[in-house]
């Protein structure tokens, strides 16, 4: 205690002298508190237990607050059923603070008269007392709870857990709790021992070091080193380092940057790179799909998307009129829409589509996939996006199996390529809800009086944060004046997939104030009438909803077959690339199906049917199968599709771009080659490697051929070759061949390092 109280034989003493005694001792203790023990929030004691299915008892404690100390004196027993959850869990936080209150209220005497000795009672708190305050808060609810904001006077005691029934745990939160000097004393001494074990280790280290130095050295010469060149020269090509920033280099082969596809060298470039190096096409032909029978009568084809023969039937409509509503009252403006594609699928199917390892990249997270590969068609161009599991921000999805592979969007419809349109006119929207899968097929509005001779402008668009979205149309198509009659008006539109639980909008734009049939608000459309003044932002209308009817497909049958026009190719054909724009909800499937010329049956274009082509015939009949209900069915977009038919040649010469590596030296002029090679057989193939240097070719020195999964037939062969010191560039020739184009393989990676 730094202070006293002092007290003299026969002097006066007042109240504040005996005070000053316990403050002086509560501040001594508060400053050893504060210096010794801690000077941050903390708890002793106070343990939560379980004591019955929705309750707690805290036992008694302490909390240290800035030097203070408060005491919980009692047991505290706490029922939490009012914090139990309605449908998942919550986190109850059990905390506590620090009050200071006076207690021990007692009558006592004082004077009032010194000279009578006249004396009054008071009832006077006796006890100034430090108290510990328990307070319960009760967190959101959650399939995975969190624990609830705490005050910063507080200090967490616990966490309890609560489900619908009970207490599921109880958490004490140790971290806070004040650790004893014997505690500490006891860590001390398991520090000492571990010190006296290690200290001896640790001061040899520098010795060991230099050690091991000398031995990395020794190392540096051997061949074990030629591991580390590959996995550099991989993590180069996978991070999209340029060829030149060191002497590493590896082409998976995905796609043609470093491929001389156009034969500029003039070294008879004759290859093809898709997932691979392969043989090139001995023939091919491109078409577009086509029905074989335009009165098919199980096909319905509309702006050219094809479906199973249909009928109109309404799914929504609204209620019945209330009043009108003129588009032109809220002003012109131009109005700009981005308008997307139906998704996309690419399907290859035969012989020469055998499995690549590096395919896996396209499934690696944040690897960056080239879509123009996959899904050009020789009109459009697609961005590199990137590839997201599981988010799939870009729903890409692909799978590879032997003689099938599948590229396929995995949403109804793609924006990374739009067509973009201006349109100047008011405009009017309405948003509506979905609530079942709908093929809509008309859209029906109702016009109470016709304006000027103008079109009225119709697109269907997706919506964001609950608002019309004109960067992610679905649809436009335009309903001309000619058209516009005053009652009902069914405006066709091209079949249009609307997923269920989702909200779409249609958006009318036009020059003339032609009066639109409006309902009540909320009337079965679950959506909101919106008005825009200048283009870009969109207000709401509660109040009323524009009378929309929408119809969707009605189909006939479960399953139809529809057949398109035959294939053929001179020589016959092997492999089959079928790419088109298509949607095939949930509940169908599409199935491409031939029948080679010469069979009796149609073969399905599977995975686990891989022999159809395996006779190479020159002419097939095609068509595909809708397998769907009488409410859904795949739609096929036939207009702009592509099948490119084709055969392999039995040779194959593939010519990389010019590399450029730091200049050899005389100590390293070695040029090393790893290639991996996937579905070679040695016996009908043959596989050759050769590097130029200006008019200069050159052969490997040494080759090694090791079989890395004879199940796969994948080898890996390793070529050195021994160049001129100072090259700088060079290019690369692979060669292979076949005894027929029935049997191919292909070259899966080209690494190279320099050494």
């Amino acid at each position: 205690m730094d202070r006293q109280v002092i007290f003299r034989d026969y002097q006066e003493q007042v109240a504040t002298d005996h005070n000053n005694i316990q403050d002086y001792v509560r501040t001594a203790m508060d400053n050893i508190v504060t210096d010794a023990v801690s000077a941050t929030r903390k708890y002793s004691g106070l343990m939560v237990t379980k004591t019955g299915q929705v309750e707690v008892t805290v036992g008694m404690g302490r909390v240290y607050d800035t030097g203070a100390v408060y005491a919980l004196r009692a047991i505290l027993t706490q029922s939490l059923a009012t914090y139990v959850a309605a449908a998942a869990r919550r986190v109850v936080t059990i905390s506590a603070y620090g009050q200071e209150v006076q207690t021990d209220v007692q009558t006592r005497d004082y004077l009032t008269d010194v000279d009578t000795g006249t004396v009054e009672p008071r009832a006077v708190a006796m006890t100034d007392s430090r108290d510990a305050q328990i307070v319960f808060t009760a967190g959101a609810e959650a399939a995975d709870p969190v624990p609830p904001a705490i005050p910063a006077t507080h200090v967490v005691i616990a966490n309890v857990v609560l489900d619908t029934t009970q207490i599921v745990s109880i958490d004490m939160q140790d971290q806070n709790a004040v650790v004893s000097t014997d505690a500490l004393d006891i860590r001390t001494d398991l520090l000492e021992t571990f010190k006296s074990l290690i200290e001896p280790r640790v001061t040899s280290l520098a010795s060991d070091l230099a050690d091991l130095s000398n031995r990395i050295t020794g190392l540096a010469a051997q061949d074990d080193l030629s591991r580390v060149y590959l996995d550099l020269a991989r993590v180069k090509e996978s991070l999209r380092f340029p060829p030149d920033a060191s002497g590493f280099d590896s082409d998976f082969f995905l796609d043609m940057n470093k491929s001389d596809y156009n034969n500029t060298l003039l070294l008879g470039y004759d290859a093809k790179v898709e997932e691979g190096i392969r043989f090139n096409d001995a023939n091919a032909n491109q078409f577009e799909i086509s029905l074989f029978s335009a009165n098919d009568p199980n096909a319905a084809l509309s702006g050219g998307y094809l479906m199973p023969k249909y009928t109109n039937v309404l799914k929504i409509q609204t209620g019945a009129y209330t009043e009108s509503l003129g588009i032109a009252q809220y002003g012109y403006q131009v109005h700009s829409m981005q308008v997307g594609y139906m998704a996309r699928t690419r399907i290859r199917y035969g012989g020469s589509y055998t499995v690549c390892t590096n395919g896996n990249s396209y499934n690696t997270p944040g690897e960056q996939v080239n879509t123009t590969n996959l899904y050009d068609f020789n009109t459009t161009e697609f961005t590199t996006v990137e590839n997201n599991p599981p988010t799939l921000a870009h729903p890409y999805a692909w799978s590879r199996t032997d003689y099938y592979w599948l590229d396929t969007w995995e949403e109804p419809f793609m924006y990374e390529v739009t067509t973009n349109l201006s349109i100047t006119g008011a405009q009017v929207a309405q948003t509506f809800l979905v609530s079942n899968d709908i093929i809509a097929t008309q859209l029906g509005f109702y016009i109470t009086a016709k304006a000027a001779n103008e079109d009225i402008h119709i697109a269907l668009c997706e919506v964001t944060a609950g608002q019309p979205d004109l960067d992610k149309v679905c649809l436009k198509t335009t309903y001309s004046q000619a058209s516009i009659v005053t009652g009902w008006n069914l405006c066709p539109i091209q079949p249009t997939f609307l997923q269920k639980g989702k909200r779409y909008a249609f958006v009318f734009i036009s020059n003339a104030n032609h009066q639109i049939g409006m309902t009540s608000g909320q009337s079965y459309l679950d959506g909101t009438f919106f008005y825009s003044t200048d283009g870009i932002y969109y207000m709401g209308d509660l109040t009323k909803d524009m009378m929309l009817q929408v119809y969707g497909a009605s189909f006939a049958s479960s399953q139809v077959a529809i057949e398109f026009a035959p294939i053929n190719l001179d020589g016959g054909f092997r492999d089959v690339d079928i790419l088109a724009e298509q949607w095939v909800p949930g509940s169908c499937e599409l199935v491409f199906e031939m029948r080679p010329n010469g069979t009796g049956e149609w073969q399905p274009l599977i995975a686990d049917n891989s022999g159809v082509l395996g006779t190479a015939p020159p002419l097939a009949q095609f068509r595909a199968r809708f397998i769907g209900t009488t409410d859904m069915a795949p739609i096929l977009h036939l207009t702009g599709s592509r099948v490119s038919v084709s055969r392999p040649k039995t040779a194959y010469k593939h010519v990389s771009t010019q590399m450029t590596v730091p200049a050899l030296s005389n100590i390293a002029h070695n040029l090393t080659f790893v290639n991996l090679l996937e579905m070679f057989d040695p016996t009908p193939h043959t596989y050759g490697i050769s590097v130029r240097v200006g008019g200069t070719e050159y052969t490997p020195d040494t080759t090694i051929t090791e079989v890395m999964d004879a199940t796969a037939k994948r080898y890996q062969k390793t070529y050195t070759f021994s160049l001129p010191a100072g090259t700088t560039q060079f290019t690369i020739e692979q060669t292979g061949t076949t005894n027929s184009p029935q049997v191919t393989y292909h070259v899966a990676e080209r690494t190279f390092y320099t050494k």
